[in-house]
């Protein structure tokens, strides 16, 4: 008889975004221990994505054992500003009516002033008019 594998504890993990995938800092196995060190690193480096994930083993699947479900439990998104845990940022009130809401929906167009290549065009159609007639010159005219 093969012996019964004790329970895994639940376990939370800290991750931060690395390329394309996620990378593991910490895991331990208490939750408030588990947010103030994830609050604490959202502090430190603020500019960054965390999160914190409760893991929980799955005892289904074959292989090691080394295979957990998680549930996401607090994503810290530098986009949406603020810090971790913060709450829900508030909703601006709606304009009341749709000319409005347009105008509201729709920030100030600015024109930006890009500076265009305009000595490498030249360049290039000079270029492009000496080799055409040098290319005329040889093939191009009726000869002997």
């Amino acid at each position: 008889m093969a012996p019964v594998p004790a329970a895994q504890p639940t376990r939370f993990a800290i991750q931060k975004a690395r390329g394309k995938g996620w990378k593991t800092l910490e895991v331990g196995e208490d939750l408030d221990h588990a947010r103030a060190r994830f609050n604490l690193m959202v502090r430190v480096n603020p500019r960054a994505y965390f999160r914190l994930i409760q893991l929980d083993h799955n005892a289904g699947a074959g292989g090691d054992g080394m295979e957990f479900n998680w549930k996401l439990i607090e994503l810290h998104d530098p986009n949406q500003g603020g810090v971790a845990g913060a709450g829900p940022k508030p909703v601006p009130a709606k304009p009341a009516s749709r000319a409005a809401a347009r105008v509201a929906a729709k920030p100030p167009r600015r024109r930006e002033r890009v500076p265009l290549p305009l000595r490498f065009y030249a360049a290039v159609v000079l270029a492009g008019v000496l080799i055409g007639g040098l290319l005329y010159l040889r093939y191009g005219l009726p000869g002997p």
